[in-house]
């Protein structure tokens, strides 16, 4: 049958700005009969729409704590640490989360999944989120670019989020080592799948990220 009808979708902040726009291009395109509407929050803003039916499925960077929820992983994330060109830390292949606690540090918003796959990975290598020298807190993805490329502070962020910069010479991603790497995950209520939409979306996306995972 056809997959026609309203798909309403939510998006936490680095997959809404940089990942998703080119995969509900190519859906649109595939099919062109269902009207697509997106909000973009955090991670706990878009769980807490899909457990309200307010949206219909979510893709989110952070972990989801709600078994009740359908969680499918689709796509591997790497964070990175970002710099302004010339620091001092960009002369190395990859660093120790040590190497970073001197530099002043620009952080996402609590509530944010970047931040709690950060908070995660420090505790990991015995270090806490209050160990960096914690400046600023942003919002979004955006400011803390912009912070950054200002020479405000460095920050760890997705490696999605500064393609354009990285190419325009304007930041550096430089890994961690060991990598911090981070499911991205739909999700969606159980009984919500036998919606054509839905299932037509789910197997789309799938599809989609795993083509462009090798990128």
């Amino acid at each position: 049958g056809s997959a026609g009808g309203q798909l309403v979708l939510g998006a936490s902040m680095t997959i809404g700005q940089y990942v998703v726009p080119t995969l509900l291009g190519q859906y649109r395109a595939q099919f062109p009969e269902v009207a697509l509407r997106l909000f973009v929050s955090n991670t706990v803003g878009v769980i807490h729409m899909v457990e309200d039916s307010e949206i219909d499925l979510g893709i989110v960077e952070g972990p989801v704590a709600n078994k009740n929820l359908e969680t499918e992983v689709c796509w591997e994330d790497e964070l990175v640490v970002v710099t302004p060109v010339g620091h001092p830390l960009t002369q190395v292949e990859s660093l120790k989360v040590t190497q970073v606690l001197d530099y002043p540090f620009i952080v996402r918003e609590e509530g944010s999944g970047t931040r709690e796959v950060i908070a995660t990975y420090l505790s990991s290598q015995g270090v806490n989120l209050s160990d960096l020298n914690l400046t600023m807190e942003f919002g979004s993805p955006e400011a803390i670019k912009g912070a950054v490329t200002a020479g405000l502070g460095i920050s760890i962020m997705s490696i999605a989020t500064i393609e354009k910069e990285r190419l325009l010479d304007r930041l550096v991603g430089v890994s961690l080592d060991p990598p911090i790497k981070r499911p991205f995950r739909i999700i969606y209520q159980r009984q919500k799948f036998r919606f054509r939409a839905i299932e037509a979306f789910v197997t789309f996306a799938r599809t989609y990220f795993l083509e462009n995972s090798d990128e």
